[in-house]
């Protein structure tokens, strides 16, 4: 039994006649930001988490009950800093801005190393670090996300002046 050659590019099972062939026809989807959103919420969970961090360990240096070096508010001070950080870039990517794809990645990379040595010196302990930072940064660096945010909105404005007339008007005979 022989079958009629069917040309290269057409799918299984054939398109019936009189149906928009795949991708004729079709207005592409926007992409859904699902990779996007998941990565700014979980950015979101770990600033808020850094920030509760912070402030348990100003309220414990500042105890007038507890010796403190001064080098511990350094440190206080560092976990501030990238507590604000993640919640810049979390806020950044919901606002769908390359800047804060780039500092969740960055972030999230330096969160999988430090994991990373979490785990071979700690074990287990470091287990949840590593799958948060490690999701986070899958998500963030995935292809969907870039799409997500390069599809954003225009903002279109009216024109600016009408347009243009075409050809003089006419001289005026008085």
């Amino acid at each position: 039994m022989s079958y009629p050659y069917e040309p290269p590019g057409y799918g299984y099972p054939p398109v019936p006649p009189g149906y928009p062939q795949p991708g004729h026809g079709f207005p592409p989807s926007a992409p859904s930001g699902a990779t996007a959103i998941i990565a700014a919420v979980l950015s979101t969970l770990v600033g808020l988490l850094g920030s509760v961090g912070v402030c348990i360990g100003l309220f414990e240096a500042l105890d007038p009950d507890n010796e403190v070096e001064p080098a511990a508010f350094i440190g206080i001070g560092v976990g501030a800093l990238i507590a604000m950080l993640w919640l810049l870039g979390a806020l950044l990517l919901f606002m769908r801005q390359t800047a804060g794809r780039v500092i969740i990645i960055g972030l999230s990379a330096i969160a999988l190393l430090g994991a990373l040595v979490l785990v071979a010196i700690g074990g287990v302990a470091g287990g949840l670090p590593l799958l948060l930072s490690g999701t986070i940064f899958g998500l963030s660096v995935a292809s969907p996300t870039g799409r997500w945010i390069a599809a954003r909105r225009q903002p279109t404005y009216p024109p600016a002046y009408p347009p243009p007339s075409y050809g003089q008007p006419p001289y005026p005979y008085y």
